[in-house]
Parts: C-alpha cells; sequence; structure tokens
C-alpha cells in the first residue's frame, strides 16, 4: 500500500474533529449516535495521563474503543497483531490532542497505548461495551513488551 494511509491498520479510523468557538468560548462535538461509523455505546470516560507516562500496551477481544485527547497532546500508538488481518505486524501512530483534535476508533484485537507529551493530557474513552467486572474484555502488556516492535 502506498500514499496518505499506507501507514493506517486495517479497521483503525481517525476522524478529525472541529471546534466551534465563539465568543463565550468553544465547543468540539466528538461523536453522534447518527455518524456513519458510530459503533454504539457502552460506556464513557475520561483519564488523565502525566506529561511523560506510557499507559500500554491494551487489546478487547469484542469492545471497540474510540479515543479523544481534549487537553493536552498524546502520542497514540496501535499495533495489528491480528493474524488475518491484511495489515498484521503494521504499527500506526497518531498524534492527537487540543491542537489537532480527532476521535480514533480501535476495532477488537488491536493493540494500543498512549503516551502523554507535552503535559498532562486528558483523554475522552468511548466504549462500545460497558466494562464487566464479572467478564472483563482486556488484555495487557507491559509498555516495553518485545512482542509489539514500538518504543516509547
Amino acid at each position: 500500500m502506498t500514499g496518505p494511509d499506507a501507514d493506517m491498520i486495517e479497521g483503525v479510523k481517525v476522524k478529525p474533529l472541529r471546534l466551534l468557538p465563539n465568543e463565550r468560548g468553544r465547543l468540539m462535538e466528538i461523536q453522534r449516535a447518527d455518524d456513519p461509523d458510530f459503533p454504539g455505546f457502552g460506556q464513557v470516560y475520561v483519564t488523565q495521563s502525566f506529561d511523560g507516562v506510557v499507559k500500554a500496551w491494551y487489546r478487547h477481544a469484542r469492545q471497540i474503543d474510540q479515543l479523544a485527547a481534549i487537553i493536552g497532546t498524546v502520542r497514540l500508538a496501535l499495533f495489528d497483531s491480528r493474524t488475518e488481518s491484511p495489515t498484521a505486524g503494521r504499527v500506526q501512530e497518531v498524534m492527537m490532542g487540543e491542537r489537532s483534535p480527532r476521535l480514533v476508533t480501535i476495532p477488537p484485537g488491536v493493540w494500543h497505548g498512549f503516551k502523554a507529551v507535552d503535559g498532562d493530557a486528558f483523554l475522552v474513552h468511548l466504549n462500545s461495551r460497558p466494562f464487566d467486572f464479572d467478564d472483563v474484555d482486556e488484555e495487557r502488556l507491559s509498555a516495553d513488551d518485545p512482542s509489539i516492535p514500538y518504543s516509547w
């Protein structure tokens, strides 16, 4: 694959978000139920990441994750370990934050993690499924796991 999408992982979507300013502040619409790529709604939450801290690696078997950095800047890294995927073995990196607002959709089976750069960051997480303590749909690896060809 060549061109602007050459580094994209199959199923990952990066949607630029618009900031709508007015004399009182600004509005940033992240997700709507009538968006063409709306995966359904299970849970929404906000996390804070301290400057330089890596939160990685995570993947889900059933859940679709959507992430938007609303304060600060985040380097999101993704790794496709799905053997049946046409992009198996590919790494994708997305810089996002208040200066470059994006909503990133991460399909099940794709490892992902992020690092706050240039100060603390706040992220909105939109999950297609609610967290279930009795049936946890999450695998984790350490940030420096050698099975993922990425260095923070």
